[in-house]
């Protein structure tokens, strides 16, 4: 008998994941890459919370904060709305409700946003959108027409406590993923998790990752250190007593020891072994001096990013030899080609 999903009506977390039919591994990293923009792109529609995940070939894990429900305005509905189709299909959209407008058929309209609000601040409604988006996507670069579901069931979901202590475990259990799995020896060589993709990227994985250790007061610099004595600790060898047999598939004890000497602390070589983002998408890299000259001298940059000047280079795993960035790390490519247009 299938039990009912648990869903709370207060904030809450959720554990959610879903396997592929017949257990096919079909996941590379173009399909990954997409699930993780949709992901985000999810964050922005729901306001729901992405704390880490693990992008695996055959499955999926994401640590999701689902806020209290709270009433927006039509303008903010449409706002996400854009963000969660695309220009192209969202024009669409707003040409049928100036065409209903015209015709007298405001309800359309309203009945329209309020079905698109009715699919925000919902776990359920998160993975259903989730799912099928992906779904449409897969099977239009796969030729799967009429080729049936995707997916081996609904998706899974465990409600975890709003506590350190269980926020940190489920998520110290999905960054391990690819390690149990065999795909990667150290949980930060895994460009598909919210631990590999903070230690490369930052950004909204490091924030997500930072509010698992609420109550620990810890600066962002520190949350990545602790994070990894955690995944180390979980994840740890396990043997059996009597005849000396992996009875649980992890890291061997000396490595464990070495990372806690460390204090979780990785260091800049271990670092650019990574899928460090900085270095791609960091639009001007070096020193103090050279980062504000650039930034002044040439007027394609905002002046908000003038004003804030050079950025420090960190991801709360190192600190980068003391380089620094040019503000935020870019949206697009169109600024680093203005940029290297100029230099």
């Amino acid at each position: 008998m299938r039990l009912n999903r648990i869903k709370l009506e207060e904030a809450a977390t959720y554990h959610v994941m879903s396997r592929v039919i017949e257990h096919r591994f079909i996941f590379g990293d173009a399909e990954k890459s997409f699930m993780h923009n949709l992901m985000r792109r999810m964050e922005d529609f729901t306001a729901c919370e992405v704390r880490t995940y693990a992008f695996m070939d055959n499955h999926f894990h994401i640590l999701l904060h689902v806020p209290v429900k709270r009433e927006i305005s039509d303008d903010e509905v449409k706002r996400r709305a854009k963000i969660l189709y695309g220009k192209k299909k969202y024009a669409l959209m707003e040409c049928d409700w100036e065409m209903w407008i015209e015709k007298g058929c405001d309800y359309k309209v309203k009945a329209q946003l309020d079905a698109l609000r009715a699919r925000m601040y919902d776990v359920s409604e998160f993975m259903k959108t989730f799912k099928q988006r992906f779904s449409i996507y897969y099977n239009a670069h796969h030729d799967r027409r009429g080729a049936g579901t995707l997916w081996h069931d609904r998706f899974k979901s465990v409600l975890v406590e709003e506590s350190e202590n269980a926020q940190v475990t489920v998520a110290a259990y999905i960054d391990l993923n690819p390690v149990r799995a065999g795909a990667v020896g150290d949980p930060k060589d895994y460009r598909w998790s919210g631990y590999g993709e903070a230690i490369g990227r930052g950004g909204r994985s490091l924030d997500g990752i930072s509010k698992l250790f609420c109550g620990m007061g810890l600066n962002k610099g520190k949350v990545l250190a602790q994070y990894r004595k955690t995944l180390y600790c979980e994840g740890v060898r396990k043997l059996n007593e009597f005849t000396g047999a992996v009875s649980k598939p992890g890291f061997a004890r000396p490595i464990t020891d070495k990372v806690m000497d460390e204090d979780g602390e990785i260091s800049v070589a271990q670092i650019l072994r990574c899928r460090a983002r900085y270095l791609t998408d960091g639009v001007v890299i070096g020193g103090k001096n050279y980062v504000d000259k650039v930034l002044n001298e040439h007027g394609q940059f905002s002046a908000l990013r003038r004003k804030r000047g050079a950025r420090r280079m960190k991801s709360g795993a190192c600190k980068w030899n003391e380089l620094f960035m040019a503000g935020e790390l870019r949206s697009s490519q169109r600024e680093v080609l203005k940029v290297t247009k100029q230099l």
